[in-house]
């Protein structure tokens, strides 16, 4: 499920999903669980958002179809859980979006990329751990 689009100016997850699915998912991740449409809902509409009911069951299935949510059935009440946690998904968004920037841009993306998180000492000696980790793997 590699990130398809990403979208720089947005924050989370709604970075490579819609905002309303980005939203969903985070809800989803807090609950930590199964959890059904009327949840998902009442805590999307706590803070005053206006959305429909049948607006948060639609994403919640666009999201199964996607295959970022499992769907299961407790009685008559459809439940959703996230299927990969959200440190998972973090994971995958950055692998994707990482190289695809590799693969499209070579040494400008790497030279930013150590540009931006090398920004001190501590940063820059982690950096170089990472390296001679890496360097060691590929020895194997």
């Amino acid at each position: 499920m590699p990130a398809q689009v990403f979208r720089p100016g947005r924050e989370g997850a709604a970075a490579v999903l819609g905002p309303l699915e980005g939203a969903v998912m985070e809800v989803v991740w807090q609950v930590g669980g199964p959890v059904g449409v009327p949840a998902v809902h009442q805590a999307l509409t706590a803070g005053g958002r206006a959305i429909s009911y049948s607006a948060i069951k639609a994403v919640l299935n666009n999201l199964t179809g996607k295959g970022r949510l499992a769907k299961t059935r407790a009685g008559k009440m459809t439940l959703f859980a996230a299927a990969q946690t959200r440190e998972a998904f973090e994971a995958e968004v950055v692998a994707s979006v990482v190289g695809s920037l590799k693969r499209n841009f070579g040494a400008p993306a790497i030279a930013q990329l150590v540009s931006e998180f090398a920004s001190d000492e501590a940063s820059l000696a982690e950096f170089e751990r990472l390296i001679a980790e890496r360097r060691a793997e590929l020895k194997r």
